[in-house]
């Protein structure tokens, strides 16, 4: 594959007409600032297709994201499949492990100010959200 590709997750968007006023739904990204592509009708004897090949080519790019350009060029192996796996369930792990804490904190009233609208004052809660920022970001594993 070459050149640059756009960012992150797709979502289908609008469903409209094009200029020659036949149907279209459009593909969009980067929070809809970006249109990736446009889905047309195959014909009358297909309804409903147009939309159907959107949302699958939408949750294949999306099952895909933060996988490798060089692994859907062929450049993939199975030692290199089992790395990308492994990185995947650490950071299942690492997520995980966090949302556990922040239940405990929550169990103990750890941070209460948080139910009353207020911003947690707790070490304990700063910590954790550390963690949460980090996994959040792609850092930790």
């Amino acid at each position: 594959m070459s050149g640059v590709r756009t960012p992150g997750l797709l979502f289908v968007a609008e469903t409209g007409q094009d200029d020659g006023c036949s149907p279209e739904t459009v593909i969009r990204g980067m929070g809809g600032r970006a249109g990736v592509a446009v889905a047309i009708d195959f014909g009358a004897n297909n309804p409903g297709m147009r939309e159907a090949n959107a949302q699958h080519l939408v949750a294949c790019w999306n099952a895909l994201d933060g996988l490798p350009d060089g692994a859907l060029d062929g450049g993939w192996n199975v030692r290199s499949m089992s790395a990308y796996a492994k990185g995947l369930e650490e950071k299942l792990r690492a997520a995980s492990a966090l949302l556990l804490a922040i239940k405990k904190l929550d169990d103990s009233d750890g941070i209460t100010d948080h139910d009353e609208g207020m911003p947690c004052t707790s070490a304990e809660f700063d910590e954790v959200m550390v963690g949460v920022r980090e996994v959040l970001k792609g850092s930790a594993t």
